[in-house]
C-alpha cells in the first residue's frame, strides 16, 4: 500500500483542558505519515489562549505538530480553513478538540480510500458518544455510496466532523468551510462535499465523542436562524431536485425545526413551520416514532423519509 501524507486539522477554542487528549490520540496512530495542525482560535487577550499555549508547549519538539494562532477569535469554520489552506496531505481529516480517535482509525480510513477509485471522496467509521449522564450512545448509521440526499436533509449522522477522512482535492474543489456558519458548519460542509462524490463506511467503532463537554446553552432564535440560514444557502441545490425530493428534504428539516420549537415551547412557530413546509400527519407520526426509538435504544442515527 502507498503511504500518502495525511493532514489532521484540530481547531481549538476555550478547551485547553481537552486539547492534549485530542493531539495525543493522533500521535498514537499506527499510521505514521501524518502532519498535525492545531489552530488556536482563542482571543489572544483571553486566559484560554495562555492556557492553550502552555499545553501546546509540550509538543514544541515534535516536528509533526504545527501550532497556529489566530490574531482574534474568528470561528470554527475559519480555524478549519486555516489548517486546510496550508496542509500538504493527500488526505485531510478534521478533529474537534474534545474528541479522540482510536489508534488505527487513520490507517483503516487510508486503506479504505486507497482501495477505491477517485469517485469515492471520503470515508467514515462507526463511533460512540459518551453522554453527560455517563451513558454511551452508539451509532447505527452505515450508509455508503451516494448519500447526498441524506446529507442535504441534515440527517446523515456521522457523530461530528471528526469522523470524516476526505481526499484533499474534494475540499479544494468546494473551497473549504463556509465561514458564515457558526453552528452546523460540519453539516453544511459535508453536504457540499458529498454532492459529487460517494462516501465509504468502515464498520468499526474508531471515534469517541465526549458530549458532556459540549453543553452550550442556545436560544431558540439562534438555533432557528442557523436552520433557516442553511436552507437559504442550500436553496439552489434544493430547487434542482424533483418536486418529490424537494418535499422530503424540506419536510425532514421542518420536523427537526419543529422539535426545537417544541423544546423551547414556541408552539406557534411549531405549527407554522409544519404548515409552511406541508408536512403531513403521517410524516409527523413517523418522526415521533423515530425519536422514541432513539431514546429507548440509545442509538444514534438520522431520520429519513423514503
Amino acid at each position: 500500500m502507498n503511504n500518502p501524507l495525511v493532514s489532521v486539522i484540530i481547531p481549538t477554542y476555550k478547551r485547553p483542558d481537552m486539547i492534549f487528549r485530542a493531539v495525543n490520540s493522533v500521535l498514537k496512530q499506527t499510521y505514521d505519515n501524518i502532519e498535525i495542525f492545531v489552530v488556536d482560535d482563542n482571543n489572544p487577550k483571553f486566559p484560554e489562549r495562555e492556557a492553550t499555549e502552555e499545553v501546546m508547549s509540550q509538543f514544541k519538539n515534535n516536528h509533526n505538530v504545527i501550532y497556529l494562532k489566530h490574531d482574534k477569535n474568528r470561528n470554527g469554520s475559519a480555524a478549519r480553513n486555516t489548517g486546510w489552506r496550508i496542509s500538504s496531505g493527500k488526505y485531510i481529516t478534521f478533529l474537534d478538540d474534545d474528541d479522540e480517535i482510536s489508534p488505527n482509525k487513520i490507517q483503516k480510513q487510508v486503506e479504505c480510500l486507497e482501495s477505491l477509485d477517485d469517485s469515492w471522496g471520503a470515508c467514515y467509521t462507526a463511533y460512540h458518544t459518551l453522554m453527560k449522564d455517563g451513558s454511551i450512545q452508539r451509532s447505527t448509521t452505515n450508509q455508503s455510496g451516494d448519500i447526498y440526499l441524506r446529507a442535504l436533509m441534515r440527517t446523515f449522522y456521522v457523530g461530528s466532523g471528526s469522523n470524516i477522512l476526505l481526499r484533499k482535492k474534494v475540499i479544494d474543489e468546494i473551497g473549504g468551510y463556509d465561514e458564515s456558519f457558526k453552528r452546523n458548519q460540519d453539516i453544511e460542509f459535508m453536504t457540499r462535499a458529498f454532492e459529487n462524490y460517494k462516501v465509504a463506511y468502515i464498520n468499526e467503532d474508531l471515534l469517541t465523542i465526549h458530549w458532556e463537554v459540549r453543553t452550550i446553552k442556545r436560544t431558540y432564535e439562534f438555533v432557528e436562524d442557523v436552520a433557516t440560514h442553511y436552507i437559504y444557502k442550500m436553496k439552489e441545490r434544493i430547487n434542482q431536485l424533483t418536486p418529490y425530493d424537494q418535499h422530503r428534504v424540506l419536510a425532514v428539516i421542518a420536523l427537526d425545526r419543529a422539535r426545537v420549537a417544541l423544546k423551547f415551547k414556541e408552539y406557534k412557530d411549531l405549527f407554522r413551520i409544519l404548515k409552511e413546509n406541508k408536512v403531513t400527519f403521517g410524516e409527523c407520526c413517523k418522526y415521533v416514532c423515530y425519536l422514541v426509538k432513539r431514546v429507548c435504544t440509545k442509538k444514534s442515527y438520522g431520520f429519513y423519509l423514503d
